[in-house]
Order: C-alpha cells, then structure tokens, then sequence
C-alpha cells in the first residue's frame, strides 16, 4: 500500500514538472518575440524636398537605403548627421546638380553643386549681408536647373499722404514694397508703377488717394422756342403767344478727387422736378390792308398830329425802334380830366404799363384787323395793370359808343 501510494506521488511530481517546462518554454518565446519587435524604428529619408518613412531593424545607413532601392551617386551628398542606428532619426540626401549662379550681377556661371543654398554661398565665399538679397531661403535644396542670384537690396521711394518713405528691399513687386514701407492702398487709390512692376534701385512709387463723393445740385432746364404762322396777324409781326418757363432738375454727381483735387465729375441720376413750357412765337402772314393815313392824322382815331420825322408808309411806320403785339382795351373819361403823366385826357394819350413804356414813350398803333389808331403816347397807367386782364394797352376813346365799338383788339405797337 505504501509503495503504491509513492508511486502515485512520483508521477504526479513528473507531470508538474512537464507543465512548468512548457510554461517557460512559452515565456521565453514571448520574450524573444517581443525583444525583435523592439529592434525596429523609424528613419524619415530626405531626398528633393521629398520624404519617404521606413520601418526598420537595420542598424546602418547604407543598408537602409539599399532596402529601400535607394542610390546614392559618387557626387551626391549623404548627410547622417542626424541618422542614429536604433533610434528614430533621419537622412538627407543631396543630389549632385546643375544650376546656374549669379551674384551681384556678375556674369552667370553654370556649376555642379548638392546641399543647400546657404552651404552653396559658404562654398562659393559669398558673404551676405543685411542689404543683400537672395532669390532662395538659406534652407532651400538646391534643385537640377535652378537659378540663384545673389543682388544688392534695392533703394526705393514711397511717396503718399505728402510723405516720403526709402525701402531697401529686393526680387520683390511694388505691391510688396509698399507694403514694408507701411502704406495702406484703398481699392480706388492709384499706384504707379503698377502693384506687379518688380522695383529696381531708385525706383520712385507714388500712391495717390482717391475718393469719390456725392453731389446733388438743383440745375435749371431751358426751355425752347417753336415758331408758328397764323393769319390773324399781319405779314412781319411776331408775337408770343405762349410764354417760356425754364424747368428745374436734380442732378446727382459723382466727384472724383485725386490727392484732393477734383479731376472727374459724372452724373449718377437725374430727377426732373419741374417741367419747362415750351415757348411759342406767332408769325402773322396776312397782308396790311389798311388806309394810307396823313401826317396830319387824317384817318386815325388819335387826334395827335404824327411828327414831320416819322414817315408813314402803307399805314404803318416805316422807322422805328421795336414792335410789340398784343392785345388793346379802350377807355373814356370827361374832357379835361388828368392822366398819370399831367397830360390832360385826349385820343393819342394812351393807359400802358409804365415799366413796359415809360411816361412820354412815342407809339404807333395800328390793329390787327386793319384799324389805325395811330400816333400814340403813353401818358397814363392802364388798370390792367392791377388786374391782370392780360391786355397791352388801352386806348382812349372820346365816347362810351366808340370804347363800345373798339370792345378789345389785337394790336401792333410800333415803338418809335
């Protein structure tokens, strides 16, 4: 029973055994396992300014890039200077290319060269200075085909707002200068030379303000004057049968001032806020028929002799100063009365408007109709004056039947 009983705790002794085998067999594996996933990193390769990222166990340079089918030529330039075996890093590469070179504007030269801008004026003894300008940022990998030029900085003057302002600058449009000399640019405001004129050395750039401005002024509309015929009034008399009335308008204006003098004024709109009336001129085509009259006065209502210088011809005058047409009233008082002028009443003493024909003014008239008046003066005011009847003049009569008889009538008043 005992020996049974030992056996049995043999065995089970065995068996646990094999277990913590496996078991270690199992953690050395993981171990291992976890070791060599470890042993990789990352290496960012540079190469004209493009980038390629590897995940990698290899532990030098050249051996990653061949992975990664990578050449590197005799005259191109590796730079490991940040390449560390095992841990994240990098690799650049500089190609071997031809480029052109210039520097202060010395003849071009064509050269062979890999690295950067910057090592390529430290290996071509350039020194650059604060007023040098050039093309390309130090950091810049020089490219196949590229053209670097190394200038002096241009001097150039920004004029605006009555001030001028020097810029040293380089490779840069007008636009940028302006820009460095601290000038704002309103979007109507001019800049000459243009915003995209690359600056040279003495360059002047003058910016001019521009502002526009509304105007609203109250401007007069002429009327016009249209001619008609009509046979009630005789050959060579014009008269106005309608008066012309100027209109009114507002026009609105846009002033452009440049640096503030005005050098542009157009209209944006126009509202017509009165409307002109046309005026009308009457031009008689009837012929005169009318009774040949005296020098004594034979013939005509007036009872004034006509002076020995005034020559009637055909019943009218044939020298005088001006004519007039319009439309003659009559009136009648008793014998003796005054007029305005002192006058005593008399056919020939005739009521006017004094501004029209001053006291004393020499008339003849002569009506439309044939009828002659005849040799007139204007010795009275007419009260059409007051009342705006419309008539021209009016004209005394000895008797209430003969003012009857005359009622009203246009007329032609030869202003002698």
């Amino acid at each position: 029973m005992i020996r049974k009983i030992k056996g049995k705790t043999l065995a089970f002794k065995l068996r646990a055994l094999a277990v913590i085998l496996v078991l270690l067999v199992i953690a050395l594996t993981v171990t291992a396992f976890a070791a060599t996933a470890a042993s990789t990193y990352t290496v960012d390769i540079y190469e004209n300014g493009a980038v390629t990222r590897v995940e990698t166990a290899k532990q030098d340079a050249s051996s990653i890039l061949k992975g990664m089918k990578i050449e590197v030529g005799e005259n191109d330039r590796l730079d490991l200077s940040d390449f560390t075996a095992g841990q994240d890093s990098s690799i650049v590469i500089y190609r071997y290319s031809d480029i052109s070179f210039t520097a202060f504007d010395k003849k071009k030269a064509e050269i062979a060269f890999a690295g950067t801008v910057g090592e390529l004026l430290e290996a071509q003894g350039i020194k650059v200075t604060e007023d040098d300008v050039v093309n390309y940022p130090d950091y810049t990998v020089v490219t196949e085909g590229m053209e670097i030029e190394v200038k002096k900085a241009c001097l150039v003057t920004v004029v605006s707002d009555g001030e001028e302002k020097d810029v040293r600058l380089g490779f840069v449009t007008v636009k940028e200068a302006v820009e460095k000399a601290g000038v704002s640019v309103g979007e109507d405001d001019i800049v000459s030379p243009s915003e995209d004129t690359t600056v040279k050395d003495g360059m002047k750039i003058t910016v001019k303000r521009v502002v526009t401005e509304e105007r609203t002024e109250t401007e007069k509309i002429s009327y016009t004057t249209t001619t008609k015929e009509s046979g009630a009034f005789l050959q060579g008399t014009r008269q106005v049968t309608t008066r012309g009335k100027n209109g009114e308008k507002e026009v609105v204006y846009l002033d452009k001032y440049v640096d503030g003098e005005l050098v542009e004024s157009t209209v944006k709109e126009e509202t017509v806020t009165k409307e002109p009336v046309d005026e009308v001129v009457t031009v008689g085509t009837r012929s005169a028929a009318v009774t040949s009259v005296m020098a004594n006065g034979n013939g005509a209502i007036s009872e004034l002799s006509v002076p020995s210088r005034v020559k009637i011809v055909n019943g009218v005058p044939e020298n005088y100063k001006s004519v007039v047409t319009g439309k003659a009233a009559s009136y009648t008082a008793s014998a003796g009365a005054g007029t305005a002028s002192g006058r005593k009443v008399k056919p020939g003493y005739i009521a006017v408007d004094p501004e029209q024909f001053p006291y004393g003014t020499e008339l003849y008239i002569v009506a439309t109709d044939g009828t002659v008046y005849g040799y007139a003066i204007a010795a009275d005011t007419g009260g059409f004056v007051h009342n705006g009847s419309g008539f021209t003049i009016d004209l005394f009569m000895n008797t209430y039947d003969e003012c009857v008889k005359w009622g009203a009538r246009d007329v032609i008043i030869y202003v002698l």
